[in-house]
């Protein structure tokens, strides 16, 4: 069973789309936040569940309705963990602070 952490800018994500829900829907934000970690605690147990991307990273992608997320991480088999590294709104183009190649 993988360990799961949370890089410093996932942590940030969470709060920004966390603090984006609470301004409209104090219990959407609660519900989204439980279901972000809900998904998430999968790659314990499941780590090669979400789809390939480049630089050896995956993204797990997160259903919310007509809409979702993504969380983008990666996996230290070395360690047996796995990193999550940032998480976004289906709808944002690409990762916050991460260069467009």
């Amino acid at each position: 069973m993988a360990k799961l952490s949370y890089s410093e800018r996932a942590l940030a994500d969470l709060e920004r789309l966390t603090d984006f829900l609470t301004d409209n829907d104090p219990v959407a934000a609660a519900e989204t936040l439980g279901l972000i970690e809900e998904a998430v605690s999968l790659l314990i147990r499941h780590p090669l569940v979400a789809r390939p991307v480049e630089h050896e990273l995956r993204e797990l992608i997160i259903s919310r309705r007509r809409t979702g997320y993504v969380a983008l991480y990666s996996l230290e088999e070395d360690q047996d963990a796995v990193l999550i590294l940032a998480i976004r709104h289906q709808r944002e183009a690409g990762y916050l602070g991460q260069d467009e190649d």
